[in-house]
């Protein structure tokens, strides 16, 4: 079953932290709105909800990246990279590191 939120457990008896799966979907929004080369997917006029989703199974954090590349840009270095950067702040920011940064091009900006 899906969860909503992840939770981290800290090193001491402090407590646990916990993050919701909208913290993962602002981060990777900022990491692709810093790229020129890369536009986040718009969503469909029938579903009103945004293309990017974050799922959480069993603590394990899985994220699906719908984008539109520039059509000058090479496309697997730019997926590449865009994926790499999406790992190292989730990483960096919440010491999370995600199971797995899904990126699917599903067009081209003209």
């Amino acid at each position: 079953m899906a969860q909503e939120y992840i939770t981290l457990e800290n090193n001491g008896n402090l407590g646990t932290v916990r993050l919701n799966k909208s913290v993962f979907t602002s981060i990777a929004l900022n990491v692709i709105e810093e790229d020129e080369n890369v536009k986040l997917a718009e969503s469909s006029r029938l579903r009103n909800t945004n293309t990017l989703s974050s799922n959480i199974n069993e603590n394990q954090l899985s994220m699906n990246v719908p984008i539109q590349i520039n059509y000058k840009a090479n496309v697997s270095d730019v997926c590449a990279n865009l994926q790499h950067k999406i790992f190292e702040s989730i990483s960096y920011m919440t010491g999370l590191k995600p199971a797995s940064i899904e990126i699917q091009v599903v067009g081209f900006i003209f």
